[in-house]
């Protein structure tokens, strides 16, 4: 028994080499793990902060494009009202006569004798013929409409360029080229 006792310092300090190395490499593998589980959640912070910003960045454009949008609607609607407040005026006027429209004609035969209402310098006067106060109300109340839906017409042009014009810019300062304008 004594080659026993002499060996069970070196079997003790073989033991508790091992379990120091053990405990080491348990240590240090925890360690990495902690080490990886905090970079991958760093990571994922850093993408819900870019996440956030762009989502930020999106209700703020829309929120700006929004006002825009109402404050060229209202523009536009006062315009409409301007157009159709000249178009009654007109239509009114036309119909009791206090504006009358006339029309040039030809005229297919020569006038006999002279022109008392001729031009200066030998030009003959202009043949004309006044059109009906409720025809020429009629023909204006078509223009008006006309005007109308050339002004709704520009409005909404006007409206998808401005729109496109800021999601464009959105997607580029976004880091994305993919939205290219027509």
């Amino acid at each position: 028994m004594s080659w026993l006792l002499k060996a069970l310092p070196y079997v003790i300090a073989v033991a508790l080499f091992g379990a120091w190395t053990g405990l080491t490499y348990h240590i240090a593998t925890k360690a990495s793990g902690d080490a990886v589980r905090l970079e991958w959640q760093a990571e994922r912070a850093n993408n819900a902060r870019a996440a956030v910003d762009a989502f930020t960045r999106t209700l703020d454009a829309q929120w700006q494009m929004t006002e825009s949008l109402a404050a060229r609607d209202a523009a536009h609607a006062k315009e409409i009202e301007r157009v159709q407040g000249e178009k009654a005026l007109l239509k009114r006027q036309l119909s009791t006569g206090a504006v009358r429209v006339s029309v040039p004609v030809r005229t297919t035969t020569c006038p006999a004798g002279g022109n008392a209402g001729a031009a200066a310098a030998g030009q003959p006067a202009e043949a004309r013929a006044e059109l009906d106060p409720a025809f020429a109300a009629a023909v204006a109340g078509i223009t008006g409409e006309g005007d109308e839906a050339i002004y709704d017409l520009n409005a909404c042009i006007d409206r998808y360029n401005e729109v496109r014009d800021r999601i464009n810019a959105l997607t580029r300062h976004g880091g994305t080229t993919s939205a290219q304008s027509p």
